[in-house]
């Protein structure tokens, strides 16, 4: 494994690939990230992976600095991985200026759900990751399921504008109780990892209930509605702190307008804090590959 922090070496090094895939992270590298190069390997010649924890979409300056950074850790698990470049690029190399110009998201994804709490998230996202595209000019780039509006919001990115890269999702990884994986997993106390899978267990639930009552009469926008509200309720009780429980079309990302015909399409996601530290999770109605 190559690795680079220098455009110029990054741009020579490319040069003579065939097919790039690209898997882009904030660091403290877990299975889930290591699925995707794992996910990434089979569709391209040469996988890089990027660390870089980019602080612009920080809506705390607190969650940046303490952000786990464990970039020895990190690269030794991506070449046990085989990925074939590890691009870590300084903070003055994706910054050389203060950056005044930013992509502007649509409001339907950028004001809901993870809009409604993280500021301005979406639109720095989407602009450190035009950037990397820019200069890593990758034929895929593979993403993870579990930040599903993340995910929605670069698929239509690529859509919108020449990338030529196409996008990949890979499934959410779970720890043996059900608990996405996460890098903020790091940051619950051990009583609260104890209860951590509550969420993933309300939306699985709510999953079957989706299933259970699909053909019924009663299934409809308001039967949805009253699932959100048990979720949010159940969770609350629990000790934690909902924001959000919320069903919604996962190919339009809008609440379904008739669901007995597109509960098919439909996707559970959800975000709580337990003590201080915020997760977020999802689960679809029918699993599927969305590429």
């Amino acid at each position: 494994m190559k690795i680079i922090n220098n455009i110029d070496v990054l741009k020579s090094e490319l040069g003579a690939r065939k097919s790039i895939a690209l898997v882009p992270t904030m660091g403290n590298i877990h299975e889930g990230h290591l699925s995707l190069v794992r996910y990434a390997k089979n569709y391209a010649d040469t996988v890089v992976c990027t660390i870089f924890v980019n602080q612009l979409q920080f809506n705390e300056k607190a969650d940046f600095f303490t952000y786990p950074r464990t970039i020895d850790n990190d690269l030794k698990k991506l070449e046990i991985n085989k990925t074939d470049i590890a691009f870590v690029p300084p903070e003055e190399l994706m910054y050389p200026c203060e950056q005044e110009f930013f992509i502007e998201v649509p409001e339907y994804i950028s004001k809901s759900l993870e809009g409604q709490f993280r500021g301005p998230f979406f639109s720095r996202v989407a602009t450190i990751v035009l950037k990397f595209f820019l200069l890593i000019r990758p034929d895929i780039a593979v993403f993870g399921k579990k930040d599903f509006q993340q995910a929605f919001m670069i698929k239509k990115l690529c859509l919108q504008f020449p990338m030529q890269c196409t996008i990949l999702l890979g499934e959410t990884i779970r720890d043996l109780d059900g608990l996405a994986l996460s890098s903020r997993n790091s940051h619950l106390g051990v009583s609260e990892r104890a209860k951590a899978n509550q969420m993933y267990k309300i939306l699985v639930n709510m999953k079957e209930e989706i299933f259970q009552n699909k053909e019924q009469e009663y299934f409809n926008l308001k039967f949805l509605n009253q699932l959100e509200d048990t979720g949010r309720d159940k969770l609350n009780k629990e000790g934690w702190e909902c924001e959000y429980i919320k069903i919604i079309n996962k190919d339009f990302f809008r609440e379904p307008i008739c669901p007995k015909t597109e509960w098919r399409q439909l996707i559970v996601l959800a975000a709580a804090r337990l003590g201080n530290t915020r997760l977020i999770d999802n689960v679809e109605i029918i699993e599927s590959n969305i590429q």
